[in-house]
């Protein structure tokens, strides 16, 4: 690489991270130093994926909710799958998946921080009655990414989170 080229590319990064521009998923500091993630099947793919998502954006997780500033709660996951288009000819020519997670927030101290919520994906490919087996690894790869988008959606969701206010930060002094 020759020296101007360089020296425009050092450029660029450096106004770029003087305004204040980062990577979507890496903004902020987290609000949330602990999280207990509660589910009713804990091994499940998208619980994985979740854990692992929320452990890259800093937040450590616990095993109890007693440890952590707030609880996460999945109340459901739901797949769905059905056709979305078909063909002149009476055939499946494309489907749809859909991933929806019901989840709330609960705060240390048992109150509700955020009520009933959904997060949901939807996804549509084009389905090959000929080859199967590769239109069933394309449904398994957009799951996969599915799964990477409502983890997002939870953390940001997690993330606008307010922090607690610890009982030394309430006293004030009077004039």
């Amino acid at each position: 690489m020759n020296k101007p080229l360089k020296l425009g590319a050092i450029l660029l990064l450096l106004s770029l991270s003087a305004c204040g521009w980062q990577l979507r998923g890496t903004g902020g500091d987290a609000t949330i130093e602990h999280l207990h993630v509660d589910a009713n099947a804990p091994d499940s793919a998208f619980i994985r994926v979740l854990e692992r998502y929320l452990r890259g954006s800093g937040i450590a997780l616990v095993d109890s909710p007693n440890e952590a500033q707030y609880s996460l709660k999945i109340i459901t996951e739901k797949s769905r799958r059905r056709t979305a288009t078909v063909s002149a000819s009476a055939r499946i020519s494309e489907r749809l998946l859909e991933e929806r997670i019901d989840y709330l927030i609960i705060r240390s101290d048992g109150t509700v921080a955020v009520e009933r919520t959904s997060a949901t994906v939807e996804r549509i490919y084009e389905y090959n009655e000929d080859n199967v087996l590769a239109t069933e690894d394309e449904a398994r790869l957009l799951k996969s990414e599915m799964y990477n988008d409502l983890a997002r959606q939870i953390a940001n969701r997690l993330r606008h989170l307010k922090k607690p206010l610890a009982a030394n930060s309430l006293s004030t002094s009077a004039p």
